[in-house]
């Protein structure tokens, strides 16, 4: 069965510009479609798959080592359990994870790119080749319908194509990924003002994402608004007007807050208001909200002003572009 005795996956972290929530099953399903614009990060999760010494054992380390179990079942790594069960893996392998960027509860997808990265990996451990779109509807499976966990369906389709795309779920689940026509000096430019900072704070997405589920039915024009903003940001992002891209993100995250009162707080909205006042275009909390990282568009020449009135109140920089590359495997044997 094992083609492979080592494999090496690389699958990056999220960013979205607009449209996030409209992603949701209990909005695309009843009132679809639902439209994002993301774009894969240079960061991201390495996914490491290697023959185990004991060839009925499983070893599964991430945060903590889970050692000598005897079957997928006692596997307690939730995605990675699944992704074993699903491409009928029983045992004789090693999966261990690392990361390039604080992604525990941070908004950055990393659950989510997690799940295909392991797919990704454990598929070429088999000896099989399989395309991004198979990557993002198996992780969609194993997240929403095996797992149970609450949440969108954008993050599992930009770790599994990379790049900055538009992209589109019709009520009926099907998913259409529309790369943007960006060529690479414009994403060098778009790059160039791109800021995140972390705000320190994690927390539990599925949490989020459930308030903001039950409230959806109380919001239902905001969700269209948002729709129509990820449209409209896409258009801008063609056009490279960042200007106006920082504009249209501040309306979405205007409309996000008000979505439910666990995705922003006193802290993130101060932060928020200081990076504007120092000169951001625009910006956002990235994923459910409630803490991780918040995302500007910044022209260079205000770069200096937003990272000093922000690093005072204590956010932590980092950098990041945007990526072309979605889940590659960068090393086999």
């Amino acid at each position: 069965m094992v083609g492979r005795t080592a494999v090496v996956s690389k699958t990056p972290f999220r960013l979205t510009f607009a449209g996030g929530g409209t992603d949701l099953p209990a909005f695309y399903r009843e009132h679809g479609p639902g439209a994002c614009v993301a774009g894969a990060m240079d960061k991201g999760i390495y996914v490491i798959v290697v023959e185990n010494f004991n060839a009925d054992e499983i070893r599964v380390s991430y945060r903590v080592t889970e050692d000598a179990k005897h079957s997928v079942d006692q596997v307690e790594h939730g995605p990675i359990r699944e992704a074993m069960r699903m491409l009928r893996i029983p045992s004789g392998v090693q999966v261990i994870t690392a990361t390039q960027m604080p992604s525990r509860g941070t908004g950055i997808g990393s659950s989510s790119s997690c799940t295909v990265g392991a797919l990704n990996a454990l598929h070429v451990w088999k000896g099989e080749r399989v395309g991004p779109y198979q990557l993002a509807r198996e992780a969609v499976q194993i997240e929403r319908g095996v797992l149970r966990e609450p949440g969108g369906i954008q993050d599992q389709y930009c770790a599994a194509y990379g790049g900055l795309n538009l992209i589109e779920v019709a009520r009926d689940g099907t998913v259409t990924v529309h790369s943007l026509n960006i060529d690479h000096d414009g994403l060098e430019l778009l790059n160039q003002q791109l800021m995140i900072f972390f705000t320190g704070a994690e927390r539990r997405s599925a949490d989020v994402h459930s308030k903001q589920i039950a409230e959806i039915d109380d919001h239902l024009d905001d969700y269209r608004k948002m729709r129509s903003l990820a449209l409209e940001t896409a258009k801008a992002l063609e056009k490279l007007d960042f200007v106006e891209v920082g504009h249209l993100m501040d309306d979405n995250w205007r409309l996000k807050k008000s979505l439910s009162n666990s995705i922003s707080n006193t802290s993130i909205d101060e932060a928020y208001e200081t990076a504007k006042q120092s000169g951001a275009l625009g910006g956002k909390l990235l994923g459910a909200g409630g803490g991780g990282f918040l995302f500007f568009l910044v022209p260079r020449e205000r770069q200096r002003d937003v990272r000093r009135s922000l690093e005072a109140k204590g956010l932590v920089a980092k950098s990041a572009r945007f990526e072309i590359a979605g889940s590659t495997i960068v090393h086999e044997e």
